[in-house]
């Protein structure tokens, strides 16, 4: 079952034991007939300092720069009704809500598209976006100042 789970929940895996994030695991329990607890299946969710959900160790440091920045934000966690995509976070602070991707897998191609899909989508309806595409230094991002 660890092996399994490691496989399936890669990105979360492997930062079990990071300091600058949290690993939450959700257990599947039976009790057996002696009364013990035994554990059928589970799956993890990789999470910021402050327990944001998360999708790579890219998205983790920027969730745990936006809250020691103290910004308001939060992290879209499916789409809504005449939604074409999710951002990766967005900032409620700013005159209108900014948009935040977090490019972390410029190497695939199909990757590649849909950013260039999000982008254009950005573009059309005049949507601020805040971008980081890593290695680049998360530093050199500059967010827009919190109105």
């Amino acid at each position: 079952m660890i092996g399994k789970a490691a496989k399936s929940f890669r990105y979360a895996w492997s930062m079990i034991g990071n300091a600058e994030a949290r690993v939450i695991a959700v257990l599947l329990l039976e009790r057996t007939k002696d009364g013990n607890l035994r554990v059928i299946d589970l799956a993890v969710q990789l999470c910021s300092k402050a327990f944001i959900p998360c999708d790579s160790s890219y998205e983790v440091a920027m969730a745990n720069r936006l809250v020691a920045d103290g910004r308001r934000f939060y992290k879209p966690l499916r789409l809504l009704p005449g939604e074409e995509m999710l951002p990766d976070f967005v900032l409620v602070d700013t005159p209108v809500p900014t948009a935040i991707e977090v490019y972390g897998m410029e190497s695939h191609d199909g990757y590649r598209r849909r950013k260039e899909q999000k982008q254009a989508i950005y573009s059309q309806n005049r949507t601020p976006c805040i971008e980081w595409v890593p290695p680049a230094h998360l530093a050199s991002v500059r967010l827009p100042a919190a109105a």
